[in-house]
């Protein structure tokens, strides 16, 4: 039995998750996913912190990865800040809502 070239196609252009006959539960703890954010975040800042204290004491590093690394930890603060934004900002929304 051969499958038309179209299905194929069509097949591969749905991701899976994206079927209609697949059903996702899932059960996310809100809490641990900002838990895990900010520790991410702070662990990009502690290495970044690091490899400039590294580089500032006179040993061998490349001065690339500290850039490198710097630019990382501000990026990573730049998302947790923006985030937290608009957090607030749909808090804010939602307090402004009529029940």
């Amino acid at each position: 039995m051969t499958v038309p070239v179209t299905a194929l196609l069509l097949a591969d252009a749905v991701p899976p998750l994206m079927t209609p006959s697949r059903q996702i539960t899932t059960n996310v703890d809100f809490g641990a996913l900002v838990t895990q954010g900010l520790n991410s975040v702070d662990n990009s800042l502690a290495a970044a912190d690091q490899k400039v204290r590294i580089l500032a004491s006179g040993d061998e590093i490349a001065t690339h990865d500290v850039m490198i690394s710097m630019e990382e930890a501000r990026l990573s603060l730049l998302f947790a800040a923006e985030v937290r934004n608009r957090v607030v900002e749909a808090y804010q929304e939602l307090s402004r809502m009529q029940l």
